[in-house]
């Protein structure tokens, strides 16, 4: 992936360390993810025009992305008795409190 997607010569990619690597990867798939989205973005409007209002699709309606798992899945907000808890777990003063 490195020497040919990315574009990396040899030479510059002995150069990286792993962590540097890691990060050069991560940026090109994330260049990557953003041209997709683009492109999912631009086929539905595309696709909107000439459809009814009442049918218009959005962009993840047609394809989906590895990025879009991670957006569904927020974590719950804790409530205030759960939030409290963590507070007096975590605080060495509070111990005693809960």
């Amino acid at each position: 992936m490195a020497i040919g997607e990315i574009g990396l010569s040899l030479k510059d990619f002995y150069r990286l360390t792993y962590h540097e690597y890691h990060l050069v990867a991560k940026g090109y798939m994330m260049k990557d993810e953003r041209h997709w989205m683009k492109i999912r973005m631009l086929s539905s409007l595309l696709i909107n025009v000439q459809m009814p209002k009442d049918k218009h699709i959005s962009p993840e309606m047609l394809f989906s992305l590895p990025s879009d798992n991670l957006i569904i899945k927020k974590k719950p907000i804790p409530t205030k008795d759960e939030f409290l808890q963590a507070v007096a777990r975590y605080d060495p003063k509070g111990k005693d409190k809960v």
